[in-house]
Protein backbone atom coordinates (compact mmCIF):
# COMPACT_ATOMS: atom_id res chain seq x y z
CA UNK A 1 0.00 0.00 0.00
CA UNK A 2 1.48 3.56 -0.78
CA UNK A 3 1.41 6.83 0.78
CA UNK A 4 -1.89 8.86 0.44
CA UNK A 5 -4.33 5.70 -0.08
CA UNK A 6 -7.68 5.31 1.35
CA UNK A 7 -7.90 2.96 3.74
CA UNK A 8 -9.73 1.02 6.77
CA UNK A 9 -7.93 1.35 10.05
CA UNK A 10 -8.52 -0.65 13.16
CA UNK A 11 -10.32 1.09 16.03
CA UNK A 12 -11.41 0.48 19.52
CA UNK A 13 -14.72 1.67 19.76
CA UNK A 14 -15.63 2.13 15.95
CA UNK A 15 -14.27 -1.01 14.44
CA UNK A 16 -13.06 0.64 11.82
CA UNK A 17 -12.31 4.42 10.65
CA UNK A 18 -11.59 5.18 7.20
CA UNK A 19 -8.18 7.20 6.66
CA UNK A 20 -5.23 7.46 4.39
CA UNK A 21 -1.50 5.91 4.71
CA UNK A 22 0.70 8.63 5.96
CA UNK A 23 3.62 6.80 7.11
CA UNK A 24 5.04 2.98 5.61
CA UNK A 25 6.60 0.69 8.17
CA UNK A 26 8.54 -2.44 7.75
CA UNK A 27 5.58 -4.28 9.65
CA UNK A 28 3.42 -2.09 10.08
CA UNK A 29 0.97 1.34 8.55
CA UNK A 30 0.50 4.85 10.24
CA UNK A 31 -2.96 5.90 8.91
CA UNK A 32 -4.94 9.49 9.59
CA UNK A 33 -8.31 9.26 9.96
CA UNK A 34 -10.52 11.75 7.74
CA UNK A 35 -12.75 12.84 10.76
CA UNK A 36 -9.49 13.15 13.21
CA UNK A 37 -6.94 14.88 10.92
CA UNK A 38 -3.61 15.55 12.74
CA UNK A 39 -3.75 12.09 14.26
CA UNK A 40 -2.56 8.92 13.75
CA UNK A 41 -3.54 5.01 13.79
CA UNK A 42 -0.55 2.71 13.47
CA UNK A 43 -1.57 -1.09 12.53
CA UNK A 44 -0.44 -4.07 11.38
CA UNK A 45 -0.59 -5.16 7.68
CA UNK A 46 -2.71 -7.67 8.14
CA UNK A 47 -5.42 -5.08 10.14
CA UNK A 48 -5.01 -2.52 7.30
CA UNK A 49 -7.71 -2.91 4.33
CA UNK A 50 -8.05 -1.09 1.37
CA UNK A 51 -11.41 1.18 0.69
CA UNK A 52 -12.63 2.19 -2.22
CA UNK A 53 -12.62 5.96 -3.37
CA UNK A 54 -15.97 6.28 -3.92
CA UNK A 55 -16.91 5.30 -0.26
CA UNK A 56 -18.13 8.44 0.87
CA UNK A 57 -21.11 8.39 -1.76
CA UNK A 58 -22.66 6.16 1.56
CA UNK A 59 -24.49 3.75 -1.84
CA UNK A 60 -25.94 0.77 -0.42
CA UNK A 61 -24.44 -2.32 -1.95
CA UNK A 62 -27.29 -5.04 -2.02
CA UNK A 63 -25.14 -7.95 -2.25
CA UNK A 64 -21.49 -7.37 -0.51
CA UNK A 65 -19.93 -9.81 -3.90
CA UNK A 66 -20.44 -6.15 -5.67
CA UNK A 67 -18.45 -4.34 -3.47
CA UNK A 68 -14.60 -2.99 -5.52
CA UNK A 69 -12.71 -4.64 -2.37
CA UNK A 70 -14.61 -7.32 -0.22
CA UNK A 71 -12.88 -7.60 3.37
CA UNK A 72 -14.06 -7.02 6.46
CA UNK A 73 -13.91 -3.78 6.66
CA UNK A 74 -16.10 -2.68 3.75
CA UNK A 75 -18.35 -4.93 4.48
CA UNK A 76 -18.74 -4.06 7.70
CA UNK A 77 -19.26 -0.39 6.34
CA UNK A 78 -21.79 -1.78 3.76
CA UNK A 79 -23.69 -3.07 6.56
CA UNK A 80 -23.75 -0.13 8.43
CA UNK A 81 -24.64 2.28 5.79
CA UNK A 82 -27.89 -0.23 4.73
CA UNK A 83 -28.58 -0.82 8.33
CA UNK A 84 -29.11 3.52 8.24
CA UNK A 85 -31.53 3.61 5.61
CA UNK A 86 -33.91 0.62 7.15
CA UNK A 87 -32.26 -1.96 4.71
CA UNK A 88 -31.66 -4.64 7.35
CA UNK A 89 -30.87 -7.08 4.55
CA UNK A 90 -28.19 -7.90 1.91
CA UNK A 91 -26.44 -10.60 0.03
CA UNK A 92 -22.95 -12.84 -0.07
CA UNK A 93 -24.27 -14.38 -3.22
CA UNK A 94 -27.01 -16.29 -2.19
CA UNK A 95 -26.36 -15.90 1.66
CA UNK A 96 -28.64 -13.59 2.93
CA UNK A 97 -26.81 -11.20 6.13
CA UNK A 98 -29.94 -10.08 8.24
CA UNK A 99 -29.63 -7.28 10.63
CA UNK A 100 -31.71 -7.03 14.15
CA UNK A 101 -33.49 -3.71 13.46
CA UNK A 102 -35.09 -4.08 17.10
CA UNK A 103 -38.22 -2.07 15.90
CA UNK A 104 -41.05 -2.73 13.60
CA UNK A 105 -40.30 -1.70 9.60
CA UNK A 106 -43.29 -1.36 8.04
CA UNK A 107 -44.87 -3.17 5.17
CA UNK A 108 -41.56 -4.98 5.74
CA UNK A 109 -43.26 -8.27 6.16
CA UNK A 110 -47.04 -7.68 4.71
CA UNK A 111 -48.91 -9.82 2.39
CA UNK A 112 -48.27 -7.09 -0.24
CA UNK A 113 -44.14 -7.94 0.44
CA UNK A 114 -44.90 -11.72 0.08
CA UNK A 115 -46.81 -11.57 -3.20
CA UNK A 116 -44.21 -9.42 -4.71
CA UNK A 117 -41.31 -12.37 -4.23
CA UNK A 118 -43.21 -14.86 -5.02
CA UNK A 119 -41.36 -16.49 -8.26
CA UNK A 120 -38.42 -13.76 -8.34
CA UNK A 121 -34.67 -14.85 -8.59
CA UNK A 122 -32.26 -13.27 -6.15
CA UNK A 123 -30.86 -10.24 -7.20
CA UNK A 124 -33.98 -9.19 -9.23
CA UNK A 125 -35.69 -6.84 -5.68
CA UNK A 126 -33.62 -6.16 -2.98
CA UNK A 127 -32.52 -8.29 -0.60
CA UNK A 128 -35.05 -10.04 1.53
CA UNK A 129 -35.72 -13.04 3.55
CA UNK A 130 -38.72 -14.46 1.55
CA UNK A 131 -36.31 -14.16 -1.57
CA UNK A 132 -34.48 -17.04 0.23
CA UNK A 133 -37.68 -18.66 1.32
CA UNK A 134 -38.94 -18.37 -2.09
CA UNK A 135 -35.49 -20.00 -3.83
CA UNK A 136 -36.06 -22.70 -1.69
CA UNK A 137 -39.48 -23.52 -2.79
CA UNK A 138 -38.36 -23.11 -6.81
CA UNK A 139 -35.09 -25.01 -6.39
CA UNK A 140 -37.04 -28.48 -4.69
CA UNK A 141 -39.43 -27.97 -7.82
CA UNK A 142 -36.64 -27.64 -10.03
CA UNK A 143 -34.73 -30.33 -8.44
CA UNK A 144 -37.42 -32.54 -7.31
CA UNK A 145 -35.46 -32.59 -3.99
CA UNK A 146 -35.88 -31.12 -0.13
CA UNK A 147 -34.45 -28.04 0.30
CA UNK A 148 -33.02 -26.41 3.93
CA UNK A 149 -32.24 -23.69 4.89
CA UNK A 150 -30.20 -23.06 8.03
CA UNK A 151 -30.63 -19.53 10.51
CA UNK A 152 -27.33 -19.37 12.54
CA UNK A 153 -26.21 -16.07 14.69
CA UNK A 154 -25.27 -14.59 17.93
CA UNK A 155 -28.02 -15.17 20.73
CA UNK A 156 -30.58 -12.17 20.49
CA UNK A 157 -29.54 -11.69 16.41
CA UNK A 158 -33.66 -12.57 15.58
CA UNK A 159 -32.72 -15.75 13.86
CA UNK A 160 -36.58 -17.14 15.76
CA UNK A 161 -37.92 -14.31 14.11
CA UNK A 162 -36.32 -15.23 10.82
CA UNK A 163 -37.29 -18.35 11.04
CA UNK A 164 -40.67 -17.29 11.39
CA UNK A 165 -41.16 -15.27 8.61
CA UNK A 166 -39.35 -17.89 6.13
CA UNK A 167 -42.26 -20.27 7.67
CA UNK A 168 -44.61 -17.38 7.39
CA UNK A 169 -43.86 -17.23 3.80
CA UNK A 170 -43.16 -20.80 2.72
CA UNK A 171 -47.34 -21.52 4.44
CA UNK A 172 -49.11 -18.26 2.64
CA UNK A 173 -47.43 -18.34 -0.42
CA UNK A 174 -48.31 -21.62 -2.00
CA UNK A 175 -51.29 -23.70 -1.45
CA UNK A 176 -54.57 -23.08 -0.61
CA UNK A 177 -54.08 -25.53 2.73
CA UNK A 178 -51.20 -23.73 3.96
CA UNK A 179 -53.41 -20.94 6.04
CA UNK A 180 -54.59 -23.75 8.66
CA UNK A 181 -51.04 -25.36 8.97
CA UNK A 182 -49.03 -21.36 9.34
CA UNK A 183 -52.42 -21.08 12.07
CA UNK A 184 -51.42 -24.33 13.87
CA UNK A 185 -47.22 -23.12 14.10
CA UNK A 186 -48.15 -19.44 15.57
CA UNK A 187 -50.34 -21.51 18.57
CA UNK A 188 -47.86 -24.03 19.38
CA UNK A 189 -44.88 -21.04 19.22
CA UNK A 190 -46.04 -19.84 22.75
CA UNK A 191 -45.85 -23.43 24.32
CA UNK A 192 -42.18 -24.14 22.87
CA UNK A 193 -40.69 -20.81 23.76
CA UNK A 194 -42.32 -21.42 27.39
CA UNK A 195 -40.51 -24.50 27.63
CA UNK A 196 -37.43 -23.86 25.57
CA UNK A 197 -36.92 -20.23 26.00
CA UNK A 198 -34.80 -18.09 28.52
CA UNK A 199 -33.43 -14.97 29.61
CA UNK A 200 -29.86 -14.48 29.56
CA UNK A 201 -27.82 -11.54 29.86
CA UNK A 202 -28.02 -10.76 26.11
CA UNK A 203 -31.04 -11.81 24.70
CA UNK A 204 -34.78 -11.67 27.12
CA UNK A 205 -36.41 -14.49 24.86
CA UNK A 206 -33.43 -16.49 24.17
CA UNK A 207 -34.35 -20.23 22.51
CA UNK A 208 -32.18 -22.39 24.26
CA UNK A 209 -32.75 -25.00 22.35
CA UNK A 210 -32.09 -25.66 18.35
CA UNK A 211 -35.13 -26.82 16.40
CA UNK A 212 -35.09 -27.91 12.51
CA UNK A 213 -39.22 -27.12 11.60
CA UNK A 214 -40.02 -29.30 8.22
CA UNK A 215 -42.65 -28.06 6.00
CA UNK A 216 -43.90 -30.90 4.00
CA UNK A 217 -45.09 -29.99 0.58
CA UNK A 218 -47.58 -33.00 -1.98
CA UNK A 219 -47.41 -31.50 -5.26
CA UNK A 220 -46.08 -28.35 -3.67
CA UNK A 221 -48.90 -27.65 -2.29
CA UNK A 222 -48.59 -27.27 1.51
CA UNK A 223 -49.85 -30.65 3.60
CA UNK A 224 -48.23 -30.34 7.25
CA UNK A 225 -45.46 -30.00 9.36
CA UNK A 226 -42.82 -31.75 11.46
CA UNK A 227 -40.48 -30.13 14.58
CA UNK A 228 -37.32 -31.84 15.47
CA UNK A 229 -35.84 -30.33 18.36
CA UNK A 230 -31.76 -31.19 19.53
CA UNK A 231 -29.41 -29.68 22.51
CA UNK A 232 -31.87 -28.68 24.88
CA UNK A 233 -29.94 -26.66 27.75
CA UNK A 234 -30.84 -28.67 30.52
CA UNK A 235 -27.65 -27.80 32.50
CA UNK A 236 -29.93 -24.39 33.01
CA UNK A 237 -32.62 -25.85 34.81
CA UNK A 238 -30.48 -26.49 38.20
CA UNK A 239 -27.84 -23.75 37.47
CA UNK A 240 -27.63 -19.87 35.64
CA UNK A 241 -24.99 -17.35 35.15
CA UNK A 242 -25.92 -14.29 37.39
CA UNK A 243 -28.57 -11.98 36.02
CA UNK A 244 -30.22 -14.63 33.88
CA UNK A 245 -33.35 -16.73 34.68
CA UNK A 246 -34.27 -20.72 34.23
CA UNK A 247 -36.88 -21.50 31.55
CA UNK A 248 -39.77 -18.95 31.30
CA UNK A 249 -42.05 -21.08 32.10
CA UNK A 250 -41.51 -21.74 36.19
CA UNK A 251 -41.59 -18.11 36.46
CA UNK A 252 -44.95 -17.92 34.41
CA UNK A 253 -46.26 -20.38 36.38
CA UNK A 254 -45.32 -18.66 39.64
CA UNK A 255 -46.70 -15.36 38.41
CA UNK A 256 -49.36 -16.34 36.53
CA UNK A 257 -51.25 -19.21 37.91
CA UNK A 258 -54.82 -18.75 39.73
CA UNK A 259 -54.43 -18.57 42.96
CA UNK A 260 -55.91 -21.91 43.63
CA UNK A 261 -53.46 -23.69 41.22
CA UNK A 262 -50.39 -22.49 43.08
CA UNK A 263 -51.73 -23.36 46.23
CA UNK A 264 -52.57 -26.82 44.92
CA UNK A 265 -48.81 -27.07 43.53
CA UNK A 266 -47.70 -24.95 46.32
CA UNK A 267 -46.45 -22.59 44.50
CA UNK A 268 -44.45 -18.99 45.77
CA UNK A 269 -42.05 -16.98 45.11
CA UNK A 270 -39.32 -17.96 43.03
CA UNK A 271 -36.61 -16.95 45.74
CA UNK A 272 -37.84 -20.09 47.68
CA UNK A 273 -36.26 -22.17 45.16
CA UNK A 274 -33.19 -23.53 45.10
CA UNK A 275 -33.45 -24.02 41.03
CA UNK A 276 -34.46 -20.15 40.78
CA UNK A 277 -33.11 -18.17 43.73
CA UNK A 278 -29.33 -18.08 42.47
CA UNK A 279 -30.32 -15.95 39.85
CA UNK A 280 -32.54 -13.21 38.60
CA UNK A 281 -36.12 -13.71 40.44
CA UNK A 282 -37.80 -10.86 38.92
CA UNK A 283 -40.98 -11.15 36.18
CA UNK A 284 -41.67 -9.53 33.29
CA UNK A 285 -44.48 -7.56 33.87
CA UNK A 286 -46.52 -5.01 31.92
CA UNK A 287 -48.08 -2.24 34.13
CA UNK A 288 -51.03 -3.61 33.53
CA UNK A 289 -50.18 -7.25 35.05
CA UNK A 290 -48.36 -5.89 38.42
CA UNK A 291 -51.94 -5.18 40.32
CA UNK A 292 -52.22 -9.00 38.83
CA UNK A 293 -49.64 -10.27 40.83
CA UNK A 294 -50.37 -12.30 44.52
CA UNK A 295 -47.82 -10.82 46.85
CA UNK A 296 -46.78 -14.73 48.38
CA UNK A 297 -45.35 -14.43 44.37
CA UNK A 298 -42.51 -11.46 44.82
CA UNK A 299 -39.24 -12.24 45.68
CA UNK A 300 -37.30 -9.64 48.07
CA UNK A 301 -35.48 -8.85 44.64
CA UNK A 302 -38.61 -7.85 42.79
CA UNK A 303 -39.99 -5.89 45.87
CA UNK A 304 -36.61 -3.75 45.30
CA UNK A 305 -35.73 -3.72 42.08
CA UNK A 306 -39.31 -3.93 40.74
CA UNK A 307 -39.97 -5.63 37.17
CA UNK A 308 -37.93 -6.50 34.09
CA UNK A 309 -39.18 -4.34 31.01
CA UNK A 310 -39.85 -6.04 27.20
CA UNK A 311 -42.56 -4.86 25.29
CA UNK A 312 -42.87 -8.38 24.40
CA UNK A 313 -42.65 -10.28 27.39
CA UNK A 314 -45.02 -10.41 30.57
CA UNK A 315 -45.02 -13.21 32.77
CA UNK A 316 -48.25 -12.97 33.58
CA UNK A 317 -50.22 -12.94 30.63
CA UNK A 318 -47.86 -15.09 28.87
CA UNK A 319 -49.25 -17.76 31.35
CA UNK A 320 -52.55 -17.13 30.03
CA UNK A 321 -51.12 -17.54 26.23
CA UNK A 322 -49.68 -20.86 27.59
CA UNK A 323 -52.56 -22.05 28.75
CA UNK A 324 -54.71 -21.15 25.77
CA UNK A 325 -52.15 -23.05 23.54
CA UNK A 326 -52.29 -26.21 25.08
CA UNK A 327 -56.10 -25.87 24.69
CA UNK A 328 -55.67 -25.08 20.70
CA UNK A 329 -53.34 -28.15 20.23
CA UNK A 330 -55.51 -30.26 22.17
CA UNK A 331 -54.23 -30.69 25.02
CA UNK A 332 -57.40 -31.54 27.94
CA UNK A 333 -57.68 -30.12 31.71
CA UNK A 334 -56.29 -33.52 33.06
CA UNK A 335 -53.32 -33.58 31.00
CA UNK A 336 -52.53 -30.20 31.17
CA UNK A 337 -52.77 -30.23 35.49
CA UNK A 338 -50.00 -33.08 35.18
CA UNK A 339 -47.84 -30.79 32.71
CA UNK A 340 -48.25 -28.30 35.50
CA UNK A 341 -47.89 -30.88 38.34
CA UNK A 342 -43.96 -31.85 36.86
CA UNK A 343 -43.09 -28.76 36.87
CA UNK A 344 -43.77 -27.96 40.36
CA UNK A 345 -42.67 -31.00 41.37
CA UNK A 346 -39.20 -29.99 39.51
CA UNK A 347 -39.19 -26.75 41.69
CA UNK A 348 -39.64 -28.67 45.09
CA UNK A 349 -37.05 -31.27 44.22
CA UNK A 350 -34.37 -28.70 44.03
CA UNK A 351 -35.27 -28.09 47.73
CA UNK A 352 -34.39 -31.39 49.01
CA UNK A 353 -30.88 -31.00 50.81
CA UNK A 354 -28.56 -34.13 52.35
CA UNK A 355 -27.06 -34.68 55.04
CA UNK A 356 -24.68 -36.94 56.46
CA UNK A 357 -26.23 -40.35 57.77
CA UNK A 358 -24.25 -40.62 61.03
CA UNK A 359 -26.07 -44.42 61.71
CA UNK A 360 -24.61 -45.51 58.13
CA UNK A 361 -20.62 -46.67 58.58
CA UNK A 362 -20.60 -46.81 54.87
CA UNK A 363 -20.72 -43.37 54.66
CA UNK A 364 -24.13 -42.59 53.12
CA UNK A 365 -26.73 -39.64 53.15
CA UNK A 366 -30.20 -38.93 54.49
CA UNK A 367 -32.80 -36.22 53.34
CA UNK A 368 -32.47 -33.62 56.23
CA UNK A 369 -35.27 -32.43 58.24
CA UNK A 370 -35.66 -28.97 57.16
CA UNK A 371 -36.68 -30.50 53.42
CA UNK A 372 -38.77 -33.65 54.29
CA UNK A 373 -41.61 -30.99 53.06
CA UNK A 374 -40.30 -30.56 49.51
CA UNK A 375 -39.95 -34.14 49.76
CA UNK A 376 -43.01 -34.56 50.54
CA UNK A 377 -44.65 -32.14 47.62
CA UNK A 378 -42.33 -33.81 45.20
CA UNK A 379 -43.25 -37.35 45.85
CA UNK A 380 -47.17 -36.38 45.69
CA UNK A 381 -46.65 -34.56 42.51
CA UNK A 382 -44.55 -37.24 40.77
CA UNK A 383 -47.30 -39.80 42.26
CA UNK A 384 -44.59 -41.69 43.77
CA UNK A 385 -44.46 -43.37 47.42
CA UNK A 386 -42.02 -40.93 49.59
CA UNK A 387 -39.61 -43.50 50.95
CA UNK A 388 -39.28 -44.54 47.20
CA UNK A 389 -37.94 -40.85 46.19
CA UNK A 390 -35.87 -40.53 49.15
CA UNK A 391 -34.11 -44.15 48.92
CA UNK A 392 -33.38 -43.19 44.83
CA UNK A 393 -31.82 -40.17 45.91
CA UNK A 394 -29.78 -41.49 48.55
CA UNK A 395 -28.50 -44.95 46.91
CA UNK A 396 -27.87 -46.13 43.76
CA UNK A 397 -28.49 -49.96 42.52
CA UNK A 398 -25.02 -52.46 41.13
CA UNK A 399 -25.68 -55.54 39.75
CA UNK A 400 -22.59 -58.00 40.09
CA UNK A 401 -21.22 -59.53 37.03
CA UNK A 402 -17.88 -60.79 38.68
CA UNK A 403 -17.67 -62.88 41.70
CA UNK A 404 -20.46 -64.05 43.93
CA UNK A 405 -23.29 -65.24 42.48
CA UNK A 406 -24.25 -63.54 38.68
CA UNK A 407 -27.23 -60.99 38.72
CA UNK A 408 -26.93 -59.94 42.77
CA UNK A 409 -28.07 -56.94 43.25
CA UNK A 410 -26.11 -54.64 45.61
CA UNK A 411 -27.40 -51.22 47.13
CA UNK A 412 -24.56 -48.17 47.69
CA UNK A 413 -25.23 -45.81 49.48
CA UNK A 414 -24.23 -41.84 48.07
CA UNK A 415 -22.27 -39.38 49.91
CA UNK A 416 -24.31 -36.01 50.32
CA UNK A 417 -22.50 -34.31 47.26
CA UNK A 418 -23.20 -37.47 45.41
CA UNK A 419 -27.13 -37.20 46.44
CA UNK A 420 -27.13 -33.70 45.24
CA UNK A 421 -26.02 -34.67 41.65
CA UNK A 422 -28.58 -37.21 41.64
CA UNK A 423 -31.05 -34.68 42.62
CA UNK A 424 -29.84 -32.85 39.75
CA UNK A 425 -29.53 -35.40 37.15
CA UNK A 426 -33.16 -36.67 37.93
CA UNK A 427 -34.30 -32.86 37.71
CA UNK A 428 -32.51 -32.42 34.11
CA UNK A 429 -34.25 -35.62 32.89
CA UNK A 430 -37.47 -35.28 34.10
CA UNK A 431 -37.74 -31.71 32.45
CA UNK A 432 -36.32 -33.01 29.21
CA UNK A 433 -38.62 -35.77 28.97
CA UNK A 434 -41.74 -33.15 29.56
CA UNK A 435 -40.17 -30.68 26.71
CA UNK A 436 -39.90 -33.88 24.61
CA UNK A 437 -43.31 -34.74 25.79
CA UNK A 438 -44.48 -30.93 24.28
CA UNK A 439 -42.42 -31.20 21.04
CA UNK A 440 -44.26 -34.58 20.30
CA UNK A 441 -47.61 -32.82 21.17
CA UNK A 442 -46.99 -29.92 18.54
CA UNK A 443 -46.26 -32.30 16.19
CA UNK A 444 -49.93 -34.10 16.53
CA UNK A 445 -51.34 -30.48 14.79
CA UNK A 446 -49.62 -30.66 11.79
CA UNK A 447 -50.81 -34.54 10.93
CA UNK A 448 -49.64 -35.22 6.79
CA UNK A 449 -50.49 -38.84 5.20
CA UNK A 450 -47.76 -38.07 2.28
CA UNK A 451 -45.39 -35.83 0.79
CA UNK A 452 -43.00 -35.70 -2.03
CA UNK A 453 -40.79 -33.18 -0.82
CA UNK A 454 -39.94 -30.55 2.77
CA UNK A 455 -38.57 -27.27 3.34
CA UNK A 456 -36.63 -27.91 6.23
CA UNK A 457 -35.29 -24.57 8.55
CA UNK A 458 -32.75 -25.03 11.30
CA UNK A 459 -32.96 -22.74 14.11
CA UNK A 460 -29.35 -22.93 15.62
CA UNK A 461 -29.52 -22.11 19.30
CA UNK A 462 -27.69 -18.72 19.67
CA UNK A 463 -24.02 -18.79 20.15
CA UNK A 464 -22.79 -16.73 23.53
CA UNK A 465 -19.15 -16.85 24.86
CA UNK A 466 -18.46 -16.12 28.59
CA UNK A 467 -15.66 -16.85 30.83
CA UNK A 468 -17.70 -19.97 31.58
CA UNK A 469 -19.61 -21.94 29.65
CA UNK A 470 -21.97 -24.33 30.05
CA UNK A 471 -21.38 -27.86 28.03
CA UNK A 472 -24.60 -27.53 26.12
CA UNK A 473 -23.25 -23.58 24.69
CA UNK A 474 -19.94 -25.53 24.49
CA UNK A 475 -21.83 -28.04 22.07
CA UNK A 476 -23.79 -24.77 20.46
CA UNK A 477 -20.69 -22.94 19.89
Amino acid sequence: MDDGKLVWAPHSTDGFRLGRIVDVGSDTLSVEPLNAPGTAITAPYNRVFPADEDIASNKCVDDNCALMYLNEATLLNNLRVCYKNDQIYTYVANILIALNPYFNIPKLYSKETIDKYQGKSLGVLTPHIFAIADKSFRDMKTYKQSQCIIVSGESGAGKTESTKYILRYLCEAHGCKAGTIEQRIVEANPLLEAFGNAKTVRNNNSSRFGKFVEIHYDKYTVVGAFVSHYLLEKSRVCRQNPEERNFHVFYRLCAGAPDQLRKSLNITAPSTYHYLKNCCTRFFLSVSSRSQLSQTACSDEFLKDGSLDDPLLDDVKDFKIMDEAMNKIGIDKDEKMNIYRIIAAVLHLGNISFDENSTDARGGSVVTGQSHKAASYTSQLLGLPLDDLTECLTSRVMQATKGGVKGTVIKVPLKTDQASSARDALAKAIYSRLFDHIVSRVNQCFPYKTSTAYIGVLDIAGFEYFQENSFEQFCIN
